[in-house]
């Protein structure tokens, strides 16, 4: 996935070299954010590919590695797994959502309920990639969010899924949006941090 080379693969679909360049993240028991690479090198490549070209069958290796990880972390606290989702003109656009890719593979690998529809990107914002600084990206993302079928939220733990941390203006946004509709705590989980 990093470099798409031929030659020997793990079973996250990294060769060798890939493999050793890539950079897990120490996460801590008492955070709500769990982050599993940093993202650069063959994790940025991988992340890219995905979202950009298409290669929606990265989803399901992404998945089985963040299956190992919250295992290894023991995170298990949580009821579903709910995306961050895309305002409906950037996922057509795109053609899905990688973030629900990824959250569908891995709820089946964990039996856990995956909740898709209920969190909505209710206004299409600028690409945070855009913005200049973090008080930019909070303004852009304020508000940008809502939420349909708030009975399926009510006391329920969630674990939201995002693929890339930067500031975390948007991650922050969609968890604040799901705790003001019912969800009783919600965990973050995302692919790489910035």
């Amino acid at each position: 996935m990093g470099c798409e080379s031929a030659a020997f693969i793990n079973r996250y679909g990294f060769c060798i070299e890939c493999d050793k360049k890539m950079i897990s993240l120490e996460n801590f028991a008492d955070t709500e954010i769990y982050s599993a690479f940093k993202y650069e090198g063959p994790v940025k490549e991988a992340l890219h590919r995905f979202k950009y070209l298409k290669k929606k069958y990265y989803g399901k290796k992404i998945a089985l590695f963040l299956e190992h990880f919250l295992t290894k972390q023991q995170i298990d606290a949580f009821d579903i797994i709910i995306p961050v989702p895309l305002h409906w003109k950037k996922e057509f656009r795109r053609g899905f959502n990688q973030c629900a890719v990824v959250a569908f593979c891995l709820s089946k690998r964990l039996g856990k309920r995956y909740v898709s529809g209920v969190l909505v990107k209710s206004r299409n914002t600028a690409s945070q990639t855009t913005m200049k600084n973090r008080e930019g990206r909070e303004n852009n993302v304020k508000g940008s969010f809502s939420v349909k079928k708030r009975h399926l939220l009510k006391d329920k733990r969630i674990l939201l899924l995002d693929d890339v941390y930067t500031s975390g203006a948007t991650i922050r946004e969609a968890k604040n949006t799901l705790l003001k509709n019912g969800a009783k705590k919600v965990n973050i989980l995302v692919i790489a941090q910035a």
